[in-house]
């Protein structure tokens, strides 16, 4: 074979060679092309009839562009329950009948109602009476005591500590405000002595407060203290040393409590409740038992409203000689003509004079 007999043969195969491989790829993307098919249409969540599939085997497979809301699983209903306790940065809550314990939450209170779902406290529910107090930390921040309370029971003691009005005087705004309907309970009755009658119960008499006179130690008084609060969700308030958790312990000696005794030195009780609970007790009221305290501040109250919540004052500052008259150094107030007349009790004319000083409210208009 001649040189160039060589060349020419070469140039044949090499030319072979390229329409073999041209063929082949053209070959390869017929059989591509027959692999492809046609998009499945997309499965419209909001129309589909699930009922319609009645073996499993016929629910679409899972498509990668069905939105994700879609492909997750509905959140389990929320579930209500009430929050029994607060302590350290937990609470405990009554939900079907059974304690669970949850992450607490800022401004929650014994005896609120919420919603909860397996991550905890999920809301707040609207309350029907709220007791707070200014935060003793920061005035400026409400502290709630209790929530959803029928009454609050103002916890006082006829001896060991002594029975002090002023507390009772700010409980009662507090209350009022809070909605909540007011008892003052006057325990330890048994300390005094025999036809001794404590002459500082007397302005609340007139104002028809309902006073219940009993004694957690003999137990008199306690029929009439079940009677008055039976069916009703109510707290505990008072001094420390005044008995609330000793009254608890009489209604319901199950419970044994922690109990203190008053100062011989001072007369003052020691805190012996360190965190609010509601506690059941058998045929009788839910009771909030609260830790006790030495000072009561009252939460966003004004001059205005002050003197509105003492309403002995109400048949007379009418005929005062001015309009926004405080009652305190105006001339011609016929609120002080009628504390100096007898007909307003001294007692609680102090009272109102006291509270207006020591909270450092302005004696102007409101």
């Amino acid at each position: 074979m001649t040189r160039e007999e060589r060349k020419l043969r070469k140039h044949v195969d090499a030319h072979a060679r390229y329409e073999g491989r041209k063929v082949q790829k053209q070959a390869a993307a017929i059989r591509k092309a027959g692999e492809i098919k046609r998009p499945r249409p997309r499965l419209d969540l909001r129309t589909t009839d699930w009922e319609d599939f009645e073996d499993p085997g016929d629910i679409p497979a899972f498509e990668p562009g069905r939105p994700l809301a879609a492909r997750r699983k509905p959140e389990p209903a929320s579930t209500p329950g009430l929050v029994l306790g607060i302590g350290p940065g937990a609470c405990q809550v009554l939900s079907r009948a059974e304690p669970v314990h949850c992450r607490l939450l800022p401004g929650l209170a014994v005896g609120d109602r919420v919603l909860l779902s397996k991550r905890g406290i999920e809301e707040i529910l609207p309350r029907t009476t709220v007791l707070s107090r200014p935060d003793p930390h920061n005035p400026h921040v409400e502290r709630v005591i209790a929530a959803n309370i029928d009454a609050v029971v103002i916890v006082a003691s006829a001896r060991a500590p002594a029975f002090r009005p002023g507390l009772v005087d700010r409980y009662l705004i507090a209350i009022e405000r809070s909605g909540a309907e007011p008892v003052l309970c006057v325990n330890k009755i048994d300390l005094l002595e025999a036809g001794e009658q404590l002459s500082d119960l007397a302005p609340y008499h007139d104002l028809g407060l309902a006073i219940v006179r009993c004694s957690a130690n003999t137990g008199h008084g306690l029929d009439l203290f079940l009677e008055r609060l039976a069916g009703k969700l109510c707290v505990l308030v008072g001094h420390s040393g005044v008995g609330k958790s000793s009254l608890l312990n009489a209604l319901h000696p199950e419970l044994a409590l922690a109990t203190g005794a008053v100062s011989e030195a001072n007369q003052k009780g020691r805190h012996t409740t360190s965190s609010s609970r509601l506690y059941e007790i058998p045929n009788g009221p839910s009771i909030i038992d609260t830790p006790g305290i030495r000072e009561f501040g009252l939460w966003d109250v004004s001059p205005g409203e002050l003197r509105r919540h003492f309403h002995e004052f109400d048949a007379h500052a009418g005929a005062c000689a001015f309009a926004d008259c405080t009652h305190t150094h105006e001339p011609d107030c016929a609120v002080k003509q009628a504390v100096e007349a007898g007909v307003i009790p001294m007692a609680r004319y102090r009272a109102y004079c006291r509270i207006l000083q020591q909270d450092k409210l302005p004696a102007g208009p409101s």
